[in-house]
């Protein structure tokens, strides 16, 4: 992995120079090679496997190399693909325009998304508008507030929820009900994107690689990415479940920190700047004093799968290692207990155990509308 990385860094600096002419930011100018590998490479290998599928029957162990090249070492390509579905839907588009654009604007979400088990529009819409509106409060539809995140059980009962986010129903019954109906009908024209393409397939192939080629990678895409929801908003404050501080988790030295996603809380407050702004910000916030008067959640040397799985497994002894307390004045066990506090507390549902009065910060972001109307 240490030689591929190498070599990876090698050809973004050989292509740097004509792909920063391509993207809006030239720290982007490693997207133009991604997409050369898994917009054109990757779905190259995908018709092959198609084409053998239908020439020769299903072969088990042609699916599970295409999955292992598709997913990439220690799943840095799945890990990539996420991420710029993720800042694309942000972004609309990471490159300039020009007539390359027909192409490119938002290639990740509708088309490298597909082999990825992404719904187009999942991104666009329903993250960006529902989530980032809402943060983990009781209308966000991905929201992990009402159950004990130190639970496995609650984990397994919350992989419905975002299921039901991933194929985009719940998003778009959401946006019919906030009487939004043209995102409502973009969600599920992103939907009948995704079951037109399964349905090709279905009648090229037949169930069995359907299931595996098209399907497979869904069911992953809700697995995987609901663990890092899970695992970014984890902890909540008892006395202010709203603090986007203590309600989306930061991570310092992480060893997979992928376009610096591990500022949580800074996406959460500006979920528009380029990412490369993101320890700027951060470091903005802790002059100012932010970070350490909300005793922000911080973590250090881990990373979002490893934190989500010390979580359900209850190991406090591991998170308290790796805590960070930035006001510098907890013991070891009250850093224990404040975790522990901070992963049952529930702020909504039949579990609520809090009596507070509420502020609406859970419109949070310093971008939104609703935001700086409430500030003016």
């Amino acid at each position: 992995w240490g030689k591929q990385k190498k070599k990876n860094r090698w050809f973004n600096k050989v292509t740097h120079s004509f792909n920063s002419r391509l993207v809006k930011n030239e720290s982007d100018a490693f997207v133009p090679n991604m997409v050369l590998l898994v917009g054109i490479l990757l779905p190259t290998l995908f018709f092959y496997c198609m084409w053998h599928t239908a020439t020769y029957g299903f072969s088990i162990t042609l699916c599970f190399v295409y999955h292992l090249l598709r997913i990439g070492p220690y799943f840095m390509n799945f890990a990539y693909v996420y991420t710029l579905c993720h800042k694309e839907g942000h972004s609309l588009s990471l490159f300039k325009n020009g007539p390359w654009n027909v192409i490119t604007k938002n290639v990740f979400n509708w088309w490298i998304g597909l082999f990825f088990g992404v719904f187009p529009s999942s991104f666009a819409y329903g993250h960006s508008i529902n989530h980032h509106r809402y943060n983990n409060g009781p209308l966000d539809v991905i929201s992990t507030a009402d159950k004990p995140r130190d639970n496995v059980k609650a984990f397994v009962c919350y992989l419905i929820r975002f299921f039901l986010y991933a194929i985009n129903i719940s998003t778009v019954y959401q946006f019919y009900k906030e009487k939004q109906y043209k995102v409502a009908l973009k969600m599920v024209w992103g939907t009948l994107y995704f079951l037109i393409w399964a349905f090709i397939w279905l009648k090229a192939v037949g169930p069995l690689a359907t299931v595996f080629y098209v399907f497979y990678p869904m069911a992953e895409n809700v697995i995987l990415l609901a663990c890092v929801a899970w695992c970014w908003h984890a902890f909540l404050d008892p006395s202010d479940p709203e603090d986007e501080y203590v309600g989306a988790v930061t991570i310092f030295n992480g060893p997979i920190n992928v376009l610096n996603e591990d500022f949580h809380v800074v996406h959460h407050q500006y979920p528009g700047i380029h990412w490369e702004n993101n320890p700027k910000t951060f470091e903005k916030h802790m002059k100012s004093g932010d970070y350490q008067s909300h005793l922000a959640t911080c973590f250090k040397d881990t990373h979002a799968f490893e934190l989500f799985f010390v979580i359900i497994l209850r190991n406090y002894e591991m998170m308290t290692d790796k805590f960070v307390d930035l006001s510098k004045t907890l013991t070891r066990e009250q850093t224990k207990e404040l975790i522990k506090t901070r992963l049952r507390v529930c702020w909504w549902g039949p579990r609520a155990n809090l009596n507070i009065k509420l502020e609406q910060k859970e419109i949070g972001n310093y971008e939104d509308p609703l935001h700086k109307k409430k500030a003016n």
